[in-house]
């Protein structure tokens, strides 16, 4: 197979790719906010890919820290704490910018002066996130649990521990950015496959040219 063929059919299948991640990206890329956590909590799948804001107004501190690398270089960090949410219940939430760090910290240190009783109640302004629910998998789960187990938090107890991550990690520019690239890369196959098919079409016209010096 000559390597225009090959490249056309590379760009084609580029092509289909970048189709398919907008399609099923669309909501993420282009969609707003369909509901809140306490919503989606009830029936995650539902609302897989889709937006969901949640509004932190206490917060109870980190519980694990996540390194994302790609062949061993790293290429982001996420950052996993314990939201206490106005119902009284816990739930996961996942973010990576250091603004939403930097803020839940913050929190936290408001929500232990609540607690201890140096403040009558916390004082920070409630701020809203947004996100996508999912399962956490087992391995950050495991340090969810240990965290609840730390502070002695306990189903038993009466608490309400939900199990359904918000995960902030991600941002509708980034979505955008994503299926961007893919689109480049049939754009960037279909010049070099025009170019090349135009440089065989003078060879065949024009044979001696090959043995020219250059």
């Amino acid at each position: 197979m000559k390597s225009t063929s090959k490249l056309a059919i590379l760009s084609m299948i580029a092509l289909i790719l970048f189709g398919s991640c907008a399609f099923f990206m669309r909501n993420l890329m282009f969609g707003g906010v369909v509901a809140t956590y306490e919503e989606a909590a009830l029936d995650h799948s539902k609302y897989s890919e889709k937006w969901i804001s949640y509004e932190a107004i206490a917060c109870l501190g980190a519980y694990c820290e996540e390194t994302e690398t790609y062949s061993f270089v790293p290429t982001g960090h996420s950052y996993y704490y314990l939201m206490w949410m106005a119902d009284g219940s816990i739930m996961p939430m996942s973010v990576s910018k250091k603004a939403d760090r930097e803020y839940l910290d913050k929190l936290t240190d408001a929500t232990y002066d609540y607690i201890d009783g140096k403040t009558r109640m916390i004082e920070m302004e409630p701020r809203t996130f947004t996100g996508t629910v999912k399962i956490q998998d087992s391995e950050v789960n495991s340090y969810y649990t240990g965290a609840l187990d730390e502070m002695q938090i306990y189903e038993s107890d009466g608490w309400v521990i939900r199990t359904v991550l918000l995960d902030c990690t991600s941002s509708r520019t980034g979505y955008i950015l994503l299926c961007g690239g893919l689109v480049l890369l049939p754009a960037f196959g279909i010049v070099f496959t025009v170019i090349t098919a135009q440089k065989e079409k003078r060879k065949k016209m024009n044979p001696e040219d090959e043995y020219l010096p250059r």
